[in-house]
């Protein structure tokens, strides 16, 4: 094995800031430090041997360049830069990039790096203001620090109907993941609160945890002023935290640098398989909404390089904004849910924190740290954007195994799975329809205010749908299950809007 292309991980740091500060946390300043504890990690002196910076897409601040600042702070000057626009898969796919160039003798030193300050006095920008910040960027603009995909992440169909709000997708999917394991609801609520306790405590033992208490599988349920309904099925506590304030750094080089900059044996950790791929992009086009199988097609593709089966694999972490989303990594992958081993390393993002896009490289610095420990074993970390709409996959290890990590498919690697074709969806629906997933919105004094209906007409083609809130409906979707009914749609013509009567 050639050791100039030999990707590894030299250096990791975590940053947790709970304090309430009298001035706004500069996210830039957040990641100089972090960084700076990562240079420390890996034993360095000083980072002016970095010649590319990765830097994460910050949802807390406008950042129309951060290169320039951040590279003045810790004094280097990059020839490759890369911003990412919003996608939570932007960490371990940054660590799959720079291992290709890595590979290909275009970057000898690499830092990743990210933070999020919403746990402040400051006036952080609103996520629907990130958002639009964000598809509004126009990627022709040759000066543009944008890189990867920046895709819209859903039509004007969806947005007509509320299927922006990540919590209200989510949600969405979760009710169809029910249906699917042919769950009673109050079973699965069950099953719910249960699953978000085992993380819960496992973001307890964690230092870099924004919350560092354990919530029983009751507490997590029990619906009351601080932990109130959002969507059905989720309470407050079941869905991600994003007001906090973290950031995380990871250094990259190849083996033989690592050597020649005297970096200790127990320090590096090898990337081992990689892997990225998409769903079918739209949610509303996906043939079951309770699936995504191109997680399979990436965490597969990983494991080939080494060979290694999922089995195999002694620590995990999956990608947990809501509950939902490790569950389907879970069921695609084929792993039992009596399987022993935890499904995350950090304590998940209701519990250890939702740093926006950032929250997987706080996953590969807690993954490097276990590895570090149990050389030997091997750590998967997945990571996915917008509503399991992509995934990108990384598997490391202590050890550097038989064979080094390759980039295939001329350094890109973009797959999807085969046979998977989009659902056609009508902008206008009427007649008999039936009722595939749905959700109830909550308004903060706990009240349903809103149903949104997805579902299949006679022809078996999908239709959204929302449901007016009259007679009670609202309240029987929360207690009886719809799914599988059949009910009435009709397309009003003034508000161009499909509405469901059970």
């Amino acid at each position: 094995m050639d050791k100039n292309n030999m990707p590894v991980l030299i250096g990791v740091g975590q940053l947790t800031n709970r304090e309430k500060t009298p001035d706004p946390l500069d996210p830039i300043k957040m990641m100089a430090e972090v960084s700076k504890i990562a240079s420390r990690d890996a034993t360095l002196d000083n980072l002016t041997q970095v010649d590319t910076l990765y830097v994460v897409n910050c949802l807390s601040r406008s950042l129309e360049n951060p290169f320039e600042e951040l590279s003045r702070d810790l004094n280097f000057i990059p020839a490759e830069k890369g911003y990412t626009g919003i996608g939570a898969t932007a960490p371990q796919w940054f660590v799959n990039r720079a291992a290709e160039r890595i590979y290909r003798g275009n970057s000898e030193l690499v830092l990743i790096c990210g933070a999020e300050a919403y746990y402040t006095n400051g006036r952080p920008r609103s996520m629907e203001k990130a958002i639009l910040d964000s598809l509004t960027v126009k990627r022709s603009d040759p000066d543009s620090p944008y890189i990867g995909d920046m895709r819209v992440p859903v039509s004007h169909l969806e947005e007509q109907y509320g299927l922006v709000s990540p919590v209200v997708v989510y949600s969405i999917l979760e009710n169809a993941l029910r249906a699917h394991w042919e769950m009673s609801m109050e079973d699965h609520f069950r099953e719910l609160c249960f699953f978000c306790a085992q993380f819960s405590e496992v973001a307890s033992r964690n230092p870099f945890a924004w919350t560092q208490k354990a919530r029983s599988a009751e507490e997590i349920g029990a619906v009351n002023k601080t932990n109130r309904m959002i969507t059905s099925p989720y309470t407050k506590l079941m869905c991600s935290n994003m007001i906090v304030n973290q950031a995380a750094a990871v250094i990259m080089t190849s083996l033989a640098k690592a050597e020649a900059l005297g970096i200790p044996k127990d320090r590096i950790v090898f990337l081992r398989g990689s892997g990225d791929a998409d769903d079918v992009w739209l949610v509303s086009e996906r043939q079951n909404l309770w699936a995504s199988p191109s997680v399979r097609v990436a965490v597969d593709h990983a494991l080939d390089q080494i060979p290694l089966s999922i089995d195999e694999i002694e620590y995990l972490d999956f990608y947990s904004c809501f509950p939902c989303a490790p569950r389907i990594t879970r069921e695609m992958l084929g792993i039992s849910p009596s399987d022993s081993r935890p499904l995350t390393v950090t304590g998940g993002m209701p519990g250890f924190g939702g740093p926006g896009n950032n929250y997987a490289l706080h996953a590969i610095c807690q993954m490097v740290n276990k590895l570090r420990k149990n050389p030997e074993s091997f750590g998967l970390v997945q990571a996915l954007s917008w509503f399991i709409s992509k995934h990108s996959v990384g598997v490391y290890s202590g050890s550097p195994g038989a064979a080094a990590w390759t980039p295939e498919n001329e350094g890109r690697v973009k797959l999807k799975s085969e046979g998977y074709q989009p659902v056609k969806v009508l902008k206008e629906a009427k007649g008999e329809g039936m009722v595939e997933s749905y959700t109830v919105l909550y308004d903060r004094d706990g009240e349903p205010y809103e149903g949104i209906v997805i579902g299949r007409e006679t022809s078996n083609n999908r239709f959204l749908a929302k449901v007016k809130p009259e007679k009670g409906i609202l309240e029987v979707m929360t207690r009886e299950e719809i799914i599988g009914k059949r009910g009435k749609v009709e397309h009003d013509t003034s508000s161009a809007t499909n509405w469901f009567y059970l």
